[in-house]
């Protein structure tokens, strides 16, 4: 009988054992688990933060051109902390607003550099541009790629976006680089600012015409034909500072001080 016990005991000591080996074994995978997750997390976080995104966007974002008149629009990169090495765009506008008529290499990449593709096409209304470093390291300052001309060839107002379908940043090792991407719009207005009397010429009749106009407001013999050329001033009002600015600028032509803002 007590060789029976002594057996008993030994063996419900031995399972004990297991018991405890067992829960340490867990708990030591359960430890290196949880550590294993933790490094992983902590590798990401380095990652996420090492690696920002760049910024490329239209300059202006908005502006208001008259038919007829040719403007211009940057295109503007900014590495936000990365090493840009080579930068690719497509960029869509309405061909029945606008014509492009030059995309122009800006400063961005320096001379140490070489366009790939330069490419206009206003029958489908899109810009295509491809530019790459020659030499390293590439470019963390931000600056611009190039420089868009476009023709306002209008017949009714409209509004154009200016839309980046493409957008392609690369490092010295062509890892591609994230990009936000802010694009910009034009507003096309038929007729000329300070034009009030839509005769396609703006001169003192112009002036008479809109002193009148603002002097007795509702009187329909001096109503403008165009009301937005009015507005030279372009604070949305018209009043005595758009006649007087009016009247600078047809007394001192081409004096810069007396240029005209519709908006």
């Amino acid at each position: 009988m007590k060789e029976r016990r002594g057996k008993g005991k030994k063996e419900e000591e031995r399972r004990k054992g297991v018991k405890i080996c067992m829960c340490s074994d867990v708990g030591t995978r359960a430890g290196t688990v949880s550590l294993t997750v933790v490094a992983i997390a902590l590798a990401l976080c380095v990652f996420t933060q090492s690696v920002s995104a760049a910024h490329i966007s239209v300059v202006p974002a908005f502006q208001t051109v008259s038919t007829g008149e040719n403007f211009s629009v940057d295109i503007y990169v900014d590495p936000e902390g990365s090493e840009v090495f080579g930068a690719q765009y497509e960029l869509h506008f309405n061909n029945s607003l606008l014509n492009a008529t030059a995309q122009d290499k800006g400063p961005f990449f320096g001379s140490d550099s070489i366009v790939l593709k330069n490419e206009i096409n206003n029958t489908m209304g899109w810009l295509k541009y491809g530019e790459t470093r020659t030499a390293t390291p590439g470019i963390t300052e931000p600056g611009v790629l190039t420089t868009i001309t476009f023709h306002a060839i209008a017949d009714i107002d409209g509004l154009s976006e200016l839309s980046f379908t493409v957008v392609k940043l690369s490092d010295s090792y062509a890892n591609h680089i994230p990009a936000n991407i802010s694009n910009g719009s034009v507003e096309v207005r038929m007729g000329i600012c300070g034009d009030v009397t839509d005769d396609s010429i703006v001169n003192m009749g112009d002036v008479a015409l809109l002193l009148n106009n603002v002097s007795y407001p509702g009187n329909p013999t001096y109503a403008l034909e165009n009301e937005w050329a009015g507005d030279v001033t372009g604070d949305g009002v018209l009043n005595m500072g758009d006649v007087a600015l009016l009247l600078n600028n047809v007394s001192y032509p081409g004096n810069p001080t007396y240029n005209l803002n519709c908006m």
